[in-house]
């Protein structure tokens, strides 16, 4: 979740302050104040962004214009009391995840809001995080380096200065600027006011803005798919945990430079008891999560079990129609044997008249056969003298031959036909209407009709206990399903909790795959037009066979956690590998440069030195990712590593642009160079494969660049209005 913070104070003489001097303090510019004869001169300040004036709408369309000199000093001159508020300033925490460019666009939308509002003006400033080179004891002390002991600031503090008149702009001849003395805006009267006026109390309204300041920054956090803010206590949002308290500026300062204080020791306490309370709720879910641990191992049985349920159901079902069949098909089968009987003696009758038949036929040829030699001698002399006719009759008395052969062969088939079938005429036929027989058959059906009757019985109740245990896991996967990201579920990492301590719990990669199944079916976490239990059994009848069966490693997830991340870390273990050894040999290459370039600068030299090191790493990564015989695994984290790398160089390029001309002389040129250089190289291997907010990045990065050049070699008086 992104940090909130947004706080308020008044500007008033008397503090002993001028809103003047303010006004050019915040905005690193170079003010003269009319009312105390001054000039304010901060144009030497660093870390200003930008600075810009913001009108009403109200003004705007009049098209009124104004300095940022001339609003202050008309500011000014408008208070007559020795301690009136002469200006209100609005302190927001700007978020650091977005860009240079979104973060401007949101606080200059924030102060639209405010002037609109409130009906003021607003001077907007933003600042970032100035960053001093380490303590060097052989370098005079200078602002551009820490003092022994001190730390940098926060990277991240990002933050905009909001500076509003406490009069409501009138508009004077030829639309100059006027605020009238009478009128002081509803936001700085007393309370006691307020109320007689109904308006809330003071601290009402600021908690009114704060809640705008949240809005509005959530609709650009939420265009950029980023943690949105949360304007609530932590007893609003149900979490056991005590704010710290502020530290200012003082205090913070003191404990930078190693020196502790009552407010940091008061915030380490109560850290510490933050941590404390963290630890007993880790405790508690765990032993909630060591009671829904036996129906786990349940769990695996039961979703087997339900696998084969279908089958178990279609066998007994066809089982008790065949006997069901059986039994009705009786009487069919035994007029059909009569019948097949009687049909048995006529086929008998046939036979013995074709054997008949076929003896005469036998005969017939046998007393042909007696006279075929003599015919043949006799033919044999008629033809003596033609050779063609010779040959003719050689011919056909082969062919006779073999019909002889013939004939004897079926002799011989149709005498084997003769033994069986009289064989089969002397055995006797079983008679239908044998009362033993009958009784038999009818014995052996009532016993198969019984058995049938005990399985369906069986089969029936062993299913239902089946079904009921079936019901209850598949009520117990939905309930995970739903509860993924509770703590009893998902692992606690803000709390402190690991893998280690809580091995059965989804991680993050777990609770994102459950999340996708989760809208691909179309399941919410919760439905508000139910309640808990009716939206758990509706979830619960979505596990059906055809899911279960479709989604086998979804439901190996859900059921046990620790064997499915482990199996993920073994496949993945390979490119582990393979990334620890090419982190090895970039960290060296890094080392063996830093001479070369004439030392290490800190971290815009560790920067400067990652991108020149970023081809070889990516060209190893882009290798890995096409290698199609390393598990499929390993190669989408190193697609996502890849991503990252790609990412992260950009914003290396645009942090060590912007910050590369605060080195000393001697290392300045030689990074610059080497920056320079090694960007070129990188746009032209890597622009097309760039998202635009890369692009953008490292844009961002080169007018950070050119803007320091350029004040480098022509100095200013600050910003303009």
């Amino acid at each position: 979740m992104t940090m909130v913070h947004i706080a308020t104070k008044a500007i008033s003489r008397k503090s002993g302050q001028s809103a003047v001097a303010s006004a050019a303090y915040r905005a690193g510019d170079v003010l003269d104040d009319a009312k105390y004869g001054k000039t304010h001169d901060y144009s030497k300040k660093s870390g200003v962004m930008s600075s810009d004036i913001v009108l009403p709408f109200s003004l705007k369309a009049l098209g009124v214009s104004v300095d940022r000199e001339t609003l202050w000093n008309t500011a000014e001159a408008a208070e007559t009391r020795s301690d009136s508020r002469v200006a209100r300033e609005w302190l927001i925490n700007l978020p650091y995840e977005l860009d240079e460019y979104d973060r401007h666009q949101l606080a200059i939308n924030f102060a639209q809001k405010l002037c609109d509002d409130m009906e003021v003006i607003a001077d907007v400033c933003i600042h970032r995080p100035v960053m001093k080179l380490p303590f060097d004891p052989n370098v005079p002390p200078s602002s551009k380096y820490l003092r022994e002991g001190e730390e940098n600031p926060d990277p991240r503090n990002f933050h905009a200065h909001i500076l509003v008149t406490t009069r409501a702009p009138t508009i004077g001849p030829n639309k100059t600027l006027a605020f009238d003395p009478k009128l002081k805006t509803p936001f700085e009267w007393s309370n006691k006011k307020r109320k007689a006026h109904d308006l809330p109390s003071s601290m009402q309204e600021i908690k009114r803005v704060r809640e705008m300041w949240v809005d509005t920054a959530n609709k650009v956090l939420a265009q950029h798919h980023l943690p949105l803010m949360d304007a609530r206590s932590y007893k609003d949002q149900g979490l056991d945990q005590q704010p710290t308290i502020k530290m200012g500026v003082e205090a913070t300062a003191m404990e930078r430079r190693g020196i502790t204080t009552e407010k940091g020791d008061t915030n380490r306490a109560i850290k510490a008891r933050n941590k404390l309370v963290a630890d007993n709720h880790i405790k508690q879910e765990a032993d909630n999560e060591r009671r829904i641990s036996a129906l786990r191992k349940g769990l695996a049985w039961a979703t087997e079990k339900n696998a084969r349920l279908p089958g178990s159901i279609g066998g007994t079902k066809q089982r008790a129609d065949f006997a069901k069949h059986l039994s009705g098909s009786s009487e069919p089968h035994i007029t059909y044997c009569t019948e097949q009987n009687n049909r048995t003696a006529i086929r008998v009758d046939d036979t013995k008249r074709c054997v008949e038949e076929a003896k005469s036929g036998i005969a017939w040829a046998a007393k042909r056969c007696e006279n075929l030699p003599k015919r043949c001698d006799d033919t044999k002399q008629r033809i003596n003298g033609t050779a063609q006719a010779n040959n003719k009759l050689t011919q056909r008395i082969d062919d006779t031959k073999q019909a002889i052969e013939g004939i004897t062969e079926a002799i011989g088939k149709s005498n084997i036909e003769i033994n069986k079938a009289t064989e089969r005429s002397a055995r006797p036929a079983p008679n239908p209407f044998d009362d033993a027989a009958r009784r038999a058959r009818a014995a052996r059906l009532d016993r198969q009709q019984r058995q049938v009757d005990r399985d369906t019985r069986a089969n029936r109740h062993k299913d239902e206990r089946i079904f009921e245990y079936a019901e209850r896991m598949k009520l117990h996967l939905a309930m995970r399903l739903i509860q993924r990201h509770h703590n009893s579920m998902a692992i606690s990492w803000a709390q402190g909790e690991t893998i280690e301590d809580a091995p059965d719990k989804f991680d993050k990669r777990q609770v994102a795959i459950l999340s996708e199944f989760a809208k691909r079916l179309g399941i919410e976490d919760k439905d508000k037009a139910l309640g808990f239990r009716d939206h758990l059994q509706q979830v619960g009848k979505r596990f059906d066979y055809t899911l279960v069966e479709n989604n086998k490693s979804i439901i190996k997830l859900l059921r046990d956690p620790k064997a499915e991340r482990e199996q993920y870390l073994a496949l993945i273990k390979h490119f582990e590998d393979f990334r620890d050894d090419i982190d090895q040999k970039r960290a060296t290459f890094n080392t063996s440069i830093i001479d070369k370039l004439g030392g290490s600068a800190g971290e815009v030299g560790r920067m400067t030195r990652d991108t020149m090191s970023s081809f070889s790493y990516i060209e190893e990564l882009m290798d890995y990712i096409n290698q199609d015989n390393y598990p499929a695994e390993a190669r989408e984290v190193a697609k996502e590593h890849l991503a990252d790398i790609l990412d992260k160089t950009c914003q290396q390029f645009k942090l060590a642009l912007r910050d590369v001309n605060s080195l000393p002389t001697t290392q300045r040129k030689t990074y610059s160079e080497a920056l320079k250089a090694t960007l070129e190289t990188f746009t032209e291997r890597y622009g097309k494969e760039l998202s635009e907010s890369q692009h953008k990045a490292i844009q961002s990065g080169l007018e950070s660049y050119q803007h320091q050049v350029s004040r480098t070699n022509t100095p200013s008086r600050g910003f303009s209005p």
